[in-house]
């Protein structure tokens, strides 16, 4: 017997800005506006508690030029080298300018980073740093800096905090002859978790401030909220995506039966820490990157430990921390220290086992460093965005720096929004209900979420083959079809959205990766081990893939 349809139609909520997402970059965006425009309505939507998401997480800290034997020049050229080629230069120049001046406006929020007993920075480095530049607070950079960022929002009297409410789909205005090839988004249907309403949230601005979208694969360091709903949303609406396939593996994942996500971080290394092949201990980066060892750049990391876990068949490598001092390992990761001796774990003692693991992506919607993108009233700012900092590959710490120095440079430019009208012609619709039929079991939103993750991780992982990939686009579009009828016809839950923008995000991914015949930074094809004379980035728009050579960082809008 089928039960009466469930209707989810919800209230309709005005306000001036409609955030949708609490990391670093969000929480910034929202206190510098509030703080300009007093005057004007905030709402802060959040997918689950209030702070969730990949910046919480970060370890490693914010990269900033502050010793007197670093500088600008040697941060950007850092951070050129590490994108393989593919950085736009303008763009990482202008948010490494910008990121001193940011930094400072957040410490003046009362978030703290370590210093040394005369009050100098205490920095860390980190690799593919020519420099100690990463500013930090123990191990725990991104909660210090959080929790600080939402105690200052919650005092914010203009702003209203939605925690446990999802982002279904953005809702556009397409006026393409005044507009152009884009659209105007007005805001964005919301799913309240607790009712099962979904409301309409109209907005003169909406930031997507999302973050990223690592538990598309197996073994992630994100948090469980990472699921691309950003992104997907951007996609549907009509926005370019742009360099895909790029997905930085982090290293080291703690390899445990009892913990998912825990994230060994990088500055580990920068200490001394080696990584050592379980049997024998052989430190193998010394015939990878003799150079730079341990210190390489992440995907050179990566891969170096996949391959050996490949050549040996082994469930993990291990992070040998016991040179460290004792008394280093406690003060500067006392986190890590706590969560390790929890699980029986000694580093003084003790071998640590690890596995690469999904990191962050480097590419994103795309948008200009104030957050603008090809839809009029959309900016895009923190990890779900792509503007061509990153490149092919993520420098460490670069992340939470570009998420702070978007953050400010979006709120300059978020009062145009208040001043020019919505020009809207048909109005938005209440959520429809009408076709609904009945719930989707849990169980089968479960098994399509196992399927999947570990069919990107498989095929499009740390190392790719064309075959490979034509074998998961097929797997995926066919997943995508059943998960798109289960959309459309079945009650909306937030499993079966973060199913749904998941397959969409993997399937892009998988299209984005075929298209790149070479390997570069984030992106390795077995088959295609050199990169190509010249490099170009893969764009893509509604089912439409293309080499991109113009100067696609520029502000979309004047």
């Amino acid at each position: 017997m089928v039960s009466a349809p469930q209707s989810q139609t919800g209230d309709r909520i005005r306000a001036d800005v409609l955030v949708i997402g609490t990391g670093i970059a969000g929480l910034v965006f929202v206190l510098e506006t509030a703080a300009k425009h007093p005057d004007r309505t905030i709402i802060v939507a959040t997918k689950g508690e209030f702070g969730e998401g990949n910046s919480r997480y970060a370890q490693g800290g914010i990269a900033v030029v502050a010793a007197d034997d670093d500088s600008l020049e040697a941060h950007l050229a850092d951070t050129l080298e590490a994108g393989a080629g593919l950085c736009h230069e303008p763009s990482a120049r202008a948010i490494l300018e910008r990121a001193p001046r940011a930094f400072e406006r957040l410490r003046s929020y009362g978030v703290e980073f370590d210093s040394s007993a005369g009050g100098a920075p205490e920095l860390s480095l980190e690799g593919g740093h020519s420099h100690r530049r990463i500013h930090h607070k123990g191990d725990r950079t991104g909660a210090a800096i959080i929790d600080e960022l939402l105690a200052r929002v919650r005092c914010c009297p203009q702003v209203r905090i939605l925690e446990n409410h999802t982002a279904v789909d953005l809702l556009v205005e397409t006026h393409r002859q005044r507009l152009g090839d884009g659209g105007e988004v007005v805001g964005a249907y919301l799913l309240d978790d607790a009712s099962g309403r979904i409301h309409v949230i109209e907005a003169s601005l909406t930031v997507l401030a999302t973050g990223g979208a690592g538990k598309v694969f197996r073994y992630t360091t994100n948090a469980e909220t990472a699921t691309g709903d950003g992104l997907a949303m951007a996609y549907r609406a009509g926005a370019r995506v742009a360099n895909l396939e790029f997905f930085q593996f982090h290293p080291t994942l703690l390899y445990h039966p009892a913990v998912n996500n825990f994230l060994l971080t990088e500055a580990l290394r920068g200490e001394g820490a080696r990584l050592r092949l379980p049997e024998g201990g052989e430190r193998f980066m010394a015939t990878v990157d003799p150079d730079r060892m341990e210190l390489a750049t992440r995907d050179v990391v990566a891969r170096a430990i996949f391959s050996e876990m490949e050549r040996h068949a082994l469930e993990f490598v291990h992070l040998d921390l016991t040179s460290l001092e004792p008394e280093v390992v406690a003060r500067k990761f006392p986190a890590i220290l706590e969560k390790l001796k929890s699980l029986g774990l000694d580093p003084t003692r003790d071998l640590i086992p690890v596995v690469p693991a999904a990191h962050y992506q480097c590419g994103g919607v795309l948008a200009a460093i104030d957050g603008t993108t090809d839809l009029t009233r959309l900016i895009a700012i923190g990890e779900v965005a792509c503007t061509g900092l990153h490149g092919a590959n993520r420098l460490a710490s670069n992340s939470l720096m570009e998420g702070l120095v978007m953050g400010f440079c979006a709120a300059e430019r978020a009062g145009e929004y208040f001043t020019t009208p919505v020009s809207s012609e048909r109005g938005v619709l209440d959520w429809d209900s009408t076709f609904v039929v009945d719930n989707r079991r849990s169980s089968q939103i479960s098994a399509h979420w196992r399927g999947l993750r570990g069919e990107m991780s498989s095929y499009a992982g740390i190392v790719r083959t064309e075959a490979g990939l034509q074998d998961l686009l097929r797997l995926v579009r066919l997943r995508r079809e059943v998960i798109e009828h289960h959309y459309w016809r079945h009650i909306v839950s937030t499993d079966l959205l973060e199913l749904r923008n998941i397959a969409q995000l993997a399937e892009l991914l998988t299209e984005s990766a075929l298209h790149r015949r070479e390997s570069l930074g984030g992106h390795y094809r077995e088959d295609h081990p050199g990169r190509e004379p010249t490099s170009f980035d893969t764009v893509l728009r509604r089912q439409r893939i293309y080499p991109s050579t113009s100067s696609r960082f520029e502000r979309p809008h004047s």
